[in-house]
């Protein structure tokens, strides 16, 4: 079994400890393990995974694979100068990151509305976590963390406080605490809030990532766990994730899925496509048993498996890692299996345009292509049509080598017009047109159309043709170039 199994089946269907094992635990009960120097929180409880003598068994046979145990963390036994333990104001979440629960309780948590798998309600209801902690109190249990602990980066979490956007001060000057106190990277975990300008007050104030963690794509599901998140509607968050992602970059907003719900799986993989699409991290991750909800069964491992191999193959083609997130619950990646299916990054990276600045690289290409290269057109070759375009980028280790756009076909529905495909010289000849052009296609199914239209240059014609492409009429000039109609059929009803 190799350490990705591993890991997923520990997340799964958790570990045992030994009888009287004395095991170190910090203030979350989060045991944390590296498992192949990667790190893994595992829930405790009846499992066939155990700890024995230092060794990680299953049924009680030791299985060959570097283990380590964390110690419980040196900064939870201190207190700060009041005398509130560091301990009740911080805890650790996973091997390097420190979670701050920040503001007030969510004004959810006391009602049939709340979330299900809150951390924040438990703990607080528990005495395990202070409500009220100053921003200077969280700066310090950092700087207390980094120092005895080898923290690296910090996730605050906060719920909704009235009146609108109340949590976002409480990010904010928590945030910049920890800035300027330890320098740390930051992550702030949160529901998308009702004004999106929130969102880049965030950046402003020096937060690194955000976590918008949604946690099913199933309304069925999402209704029964989450029902404030399911009542915010899909729009709501689809917004607060492309406006995230204008500030602060893709891969550095993340966004958690549960699986072993009875959630529909199709749905899943579809939602997460959405997420890399729009450059938002798909953080699938196994529910495991709370205080407020008892899972019938633990995940199915296979089933996971699984999941985990199809996202890992969307973060690869969206130009998406773990890896590359500064802060918080993707960098950590100690409650999912995800990053142990990572895959190699691709050289070559094609994907819809995600922001005015890449569209804005886009036409730039475009005029070096259209107008300086060959001439096509004089002046520009931007219309009024391209505000409304699917743009379509391709990136050769991370720089944009060509460009397409989609628009929708003014005879009848169903049918989407291709145009402005443009490959930079120097880029050509490395598959740059044809992975547009399977893009194009891709999108184009995805928005149920039937046909794709194109008038292409005649030199162009066979590339399209090898794609599935037929010629329709006979050639014709466009700005004194030739151009040959063509059409691709879809396929499918």
């Amino acid at each position: 079994m190799d350490h990705a199994q591993i890991i997923n089946q520990l997340l799964c269907l958790g570990l045992r400890p030994e009888p009287g094992q004395a095991l170190p635990q910090d203030q979350g009960d989060d045991l944390v393990l590296l498992v192949q120097g990667r790190a893994v929180c595992p829930p405790l409880g009846d499992s066939p995974w155990s700890l024995e003598a230092g060794r990680l068994c299953r049924d009680g046979k030791p299985v060959e694979v570097p283990v380590e145990v964390l110690p419980a963390p040196a900064f939870s036994a201190e207190s700060d100068p009041s005398g509130a333990p560091l301990g009740r104001i911080a805890r650790r979440y996973g091997a390097d990151c420190l979670l701050a629960m920040v503001g007030p309780t969510c004004l959810f948590w006391p009602s049939p509305n709340r979330c299900t798998f809150c951390p924040m309600g438990p703990a607080r209801d528990a005495g395990q976590d202070l409500e009220e902690k100053t921003p200077e109190q969280v700066a310090r249990a950092a700087a207390r963390a980094k120092e005895l602990d080898g923290v690296a980066h910090v996730l605050l979490m906060a719920g909704v406080v009235p009146p609108a956007g109340g949590e976002i001060k409480h990010l904010i000057d928590c945030a910049k605490a920890i800035k300027e106190n330890t320098g740390l990277p930051v992550q702030a975990s949160l529901l998308p809030p009702a004004f999106t300008k929130d969102l880049k007050r965030l950046a402003q104030a020096g937060v690194d990532c955000l976590e918008l963690s949604l946690m099913s794509f199933d309304p069925a599901v999402l209704g029964r766990i989450a029902p404030a998140k399911s009542g915010l509607g899909l729009d709501r968050y689809v917004e607060a994730w492309a406006e995230s992602v204008r500030h602060l970059g893709a891969g550095q907003v993340s966004c958690t899925i549960l699986a072993g719900l009875g959630e529909d799986r199709v749905q899943t993989l579809e939602g997460c496509h959405l997420l890399a699409e729009m450059g938002v991290i798909p953080l699938l991750t196994p529910a495991r048993s709370c205080e407020q909800f008892e899972l019938e069964a633990a995940p199915d491992p296979e089933y996971l498996a699984g999941l985990y191999a199809e996202v890992a193959a969307l973060m690869r083609a969206y130009g998406l890692s773990l890896g590359t997130a500064k802060a918080g619950a993707a960098r950590s990646g100690a409650y999912t299996a995800l990053g142990a299916w990572e895959l190699e990054p691709p050289g070559l990276v094609v994907r819809p345009m995600r922001n005015t600045e890449e569209l804005d690289a886009a036409l730039v290409l475009r005029h070096q292509v259209f107008v300086r290269e060959q001439g096509i057109v004089l002046g520009t070759d931007q219309d009024g049509q391209d505000r409304m375009a699917l743009h379509l980028g391709a990136w050769l280790g991370g720089e944009l080598a060509g460009v397409l756009r989609l628009l929708p076909e003014e005879q009848g529905q169903g049918l989407l017009r291709l145009g402005r495909l443009a490959v930079l010289p120097e880029q050509r000849g490395q598959g740059v047109a044809s992975e547009l052009l399977a893009q194009a296609k891709e999108q184009a199914h995805r928005r149920g159309a039937d046909k794709l239209t194109a008038s292409v240059q005649t030199a162009n014609v066979p590339l399209f043709a090898r794609l599935g492409w037929t010629e329709q009429g006979k050639p014709f000039a466009v700005h004194g170039w030739e151009h040959q109609e063509m059409t691709l059929e879809l396929g499918y009803s």
